[in-house]
């Protein structure tokens, strides 16, 4: 048999996984990309999301337990609302709780679940709208302001790596919240879902510094001695050349108008949903 003959009559290889993940990585991935990706989740990433979305109220083996799945996740809650989320092991929860570690393991299959879990819990929900219901810019005004009092309450929120990880009821709650009201506007499904995540982004962004500040707080810092810490990161700008602009707007003087933190937060939030207005406008 020749060279050619054999070749023709060898089956097509099978691309690897990896190969195709990386030639699939050479298109941008697209907004479309990731609102259809729910149908091919990674299992490991899909049983997680499972087990936040499942009734919890029994653990998946053994005798009736003395203690409840949320009672974990209370437990664990506690721990990062007084340390921080890197202080939550599965063994820290469980001398809290006066178990042995391996008892957690009835509940939680592993830390990242128990993490999911208390993530969605320290969420909660979305501040319910008004009666009557106002006007779509007042609501996401109200949700906006919500969602930074979330985030400074429970600032260990922030020390989780953007990564992919599932997502529970908690967490959609908060972004239909937000969405029902842009809908109302007339906006096609896919800019209502485009102006959410301008809006959710800008309210995670601008809430840094408040997180940071509330961070510092939980910790036993006085807000003066935060503020002098970052006045010091900031003041590294002036008289270095690589930062003129950031060195003329510290130096400036003030304009009579110094806003607190929320203020500024709400002054920013104004701004961008002048210009969510603006495309509403142009679009309907």
């Amino acid at each position: 048999m020749t060279a050619r003959k054999r070749r023709a009559g060898t089956a097509r290889p099978v691309r690897a996984p990896k190969e195709r993940a990386v030639r699939s990585r050479e298109r941008p991935l697209t907004h479309d990309d990731v609102m259809q990706a729910s149908a091919r989740v990674d299992p490991e990433l899909r049983r997680r999301s499972e087990l936040l979305w499942e009734d919890r109220s029994r653990p998946t083996r053994g005798p009736k337990p003395a203690v409840s799945p949320n009672d974990v996740v209370r437990a664990a809650s506690e721990i990062a609302d007084a340390e921080g989320l890197s202080a939550v092991t599965m063994h820290a929860v469980a001398a809290r709780l006066g178990f042995t570690t391996m008892a957690l393991y009835r509940y939680f299959p592993n830390k990242e679940a128990l993490t999911d879990a208390i993530v969605d819990a320290g969420m909660g929900l979305p501040p319910r709208p008004t009666e009557p219901r106002s006007d779509w810019r007042a609501e996401v005004t109200r949700w906006a302001h919500g969602k930074r009092a979330m985030l400074c309450a429970r600032p260990w929120l922030a020390e989780l790596p953007f990564v992919a990880a599932p997502h529970g009821p908690n967490w959609l709650a908060w972004l239909e919240a937000c969405a029902e009201p842009l809908a109302r506007t007339g906006l096609s499904a896919a800019d209502t879902g485009q102006m959410l995540s301008v809006i959710d982004g800008y309210t995670r962004g601008a809430s840094d510094t408040s997180i940071s500040l509330a961070r510092a707080r939980a910790r036993g810092g006085s807000d003066e001695e935060w503020a002098a810490a970052v006045g010091a990161d900031l003041g590294r700008a002036m008289g270095d050349p690589r930062f003129p602009v950031f060195a003329a707007i510290l130096t400036a003087p003030s304009d009579g108008q110094s806003r607190t933190l929320e203020e500024s937060f709400d002054f920013g939030l104004q701004r961008v949903l002048d210009g969510i207005e603006r495309y509403i406008e142009s679009a309907i």
